[in-house]
Formats: structure tokens, sequence, C-alpha cells
């Protein structure tokens, strides 16, 4: 009778470690697949080789939208043919002036960035100092969806300079362009209303490589940490339009350019997961990457797409096999 009672309990005793162990995730290939958001993207914008000089004669003068220079003749009779422009809108047929254009650079963070990652994971083996631990090789491809805008709102500096003739095309001037009509080179300074926007917009594209280790904490939670490389094919527009309003009216400038690169870095993540059953289960994840930047110019503007210190975050559904 007392073997009968110690063979009942004993059997009834391994029931939930049987039970348990039909819970085990042993499936070496797995796929995870979700959302995610980018947090800490920058845009840089800057005007190349902006100085507008003092407000005097017989100085060089450079700006967003052109340039006034000093030529051979300047010294003596305060007027100079090398002068250049970017827009129709800067001449101002009213009163026969140029008007030039000098705004300030600015930088802008923009959260989140929204895109989705697919993830491949294959088990590689166990941990040789944690007996409860794996690891194994991940493969990762994403997509992020780049929108980064600085709305201008604020003052700029504006010089007008009096035309003697017809001006000629844009961006035909200087001594070596076409012959055009010459500028008195002292500039009247004035400040305008700035109102407008620069933008960075497109889409970054991911595929990341590297080892992970996992640590289950029961059969269902386990809790992984990978480290690898991302190379991130990235596409982005510039765009930028700026409207300066003065005394002597308003003149518009705007620009477009597009530019595709690898951009590529480290990076170090984590995922929780928590499997219902061998096959499905669900899981968070954080990741952080640090990657090269993206720059590019147009029409005296340049834009710098700065993803070097950025953290995703992501949460999704878990299929192995």
């Amino acid at each position: 009778m007392n073997r009968i009672i110690l063979s009942t309990t004993l059997g009834l005793t391994a029931i939930p470690f049987a039970m348990h162990g039909e819970d085990s995730t042993d499936n070496p290939n797995r796929f995870f697949f979700g959302p995610t958001f980018g947090m800490n993207f920058k845009a840089d914008f800057r005007n190349n080789a902006v100085n507008p000089g003092p407000a005097t004669p017989g100085a060089d003068h450079t700006y967003n939208d052109g340039y006034v220079l000093v030529d051979s003749g300047t010294g003596t009779d305060n007027l100079t043919q090398n002068w250049n422009y970017k827009y129709a809108s800067q001449y101002n047929s009213v009163n026969d002036t140029m008007r030039f254009l000098q705004s300030n650079p600015s930088s802008v963070t923009d959260n989140p960035q929204y895109g989705a990652e697919l993830v491949y994971q294959r088990v590689i083996g166990p941990l040789p100092f944690l007996s409860s631990g794996r690891w194994g090789l991940e493969a990762g491809f994403g997509f992020t969806d780049l929108d980064l805008r600085d709305n201008l709102s604020g003052t700029a500096t504006v010089d007008s300079f009096q035309l003697y003739g017809s001006p000629p095309q844009p961006g035909n001037g200087g001594i070596s362009g076409a012959p055009q009509a010459l500028l008195n080179d002292t500039p009247t300074r004035a400040a305008a209303t700035l109102t407008g926007y620069q933008k960075l917009s497109g889409q970054m594209f991911s595929l990341r490589l590297g080892p992970f280790a996992e640590w289950n904490f029961t059969r269902k939670l386990s809790l992984a940490a990978s480290v690898g490389l991302t190379l991130a094919p990235t596409t982005v527009d510039y765009d930028f339009s700026e409207t300066a309003t003065l005394a002597g009216g308003t003149y518009a400038a705007s620009g477009h350019s597009s530019k595709t690169k690898l951009l590529y870095g480290p990076y170090v993540g984590g995922m929780l997961r928590y499997a219902f059953n061998k096959s499905w289960g669900v899981y968070v994840g954080a990741r952080f990457q640090n990657l090269t930047d993206l720059e590019q110019s147009v029409g005296g503007h340049t834009a710098r797409l700065d993803p070097g210190a950025t953290l995703y975050g992501t949460v999704g559904a878990s299929w192995s096999f």
C-alpha cells in the first residue's frame, strides 16, 4: 500500500513539470515583426560662405543668395561688376536695386520617426557559462520614414545695392560670366521679417547583422541582448523656402535637392520576449545605434542629417519553427 501511495504521489508531482516542459520554446528559428519608432534624429541647416561684411564701400559681401565683391575698378568709383545673384525676385524694379539675404543657421530634432522591422534569429547553442542561456545570430531588415522640419520665423539681414543698367539672368554674373550692369558697392542694410521652412524628408532602409545572447527567466519569458553592424541605404530630399518682407517689398527664395548615401555604424539592442507556446509569442525591444551622417547643398544652403545617437523602440509578434 505504501508503495502505491508513494508512486501515485510522485506521479502527481511530476505532472506540472511535464506540462512545463511541453511549453518549452526550443525551436531554433524565429521571426519578429513589428512597428518601430526612432528618437533623436537631428537635422542641421546652415548657409554656405555667408559674410555680409561691413555696410561700407570697398569690401567683399557674400550672402545666402549671391555675392557683391570688389573688382579692379572699385576703390575710386564705388562701383563693381563682380556680383551675382540666384533668384529673379531679388531685383526690385521700383527703385532699381538688388537685394541680398543673410539668415542664421538652425538645428532641429524631430521625434519620433516611424517605421517597421523584420528580424530573423537562429539559435546556435547553449551559452557555455550559463545553463539557462543560449546564443545565436540575428539579421534585421527595416525602414524608417524621415521627416524633419524647421519652420522659419524671425528676422534676417537684407542688403540692397543700387543697380545701374538691366540685370542679367540669375546665375550669369561675375567678372568671368556674362557682361552685366554695375552695382554701387555700398549696401543699404535693413532688418527683414523672415518666414518659411527647411526640411529633410525621405526613407532610411537598414540591414543589421550580429550575434545575440538570450537568458531564460522561465520557459516562457526570456531576455536577449545583441550587438553588431548596421548598413543603412538612405535617400533624403532637402527643401527650403524663404520669404523676406521689408519696407521695400518682399522677395522669395526656394530650392530642392535629393541625395542617396550608404550610412553605417554599430548597434546594441535588447529584447524581452514572452512565448505563448512553441510557435507564437510577443516581444518588446529597444536599440541604440550610431550611424554616419548625410550632407547635401542647394542654393547656398546646406542640410545635414545626423543619426549619430538614435534610439529605437519596438513591439510586435514573434513566430518560431
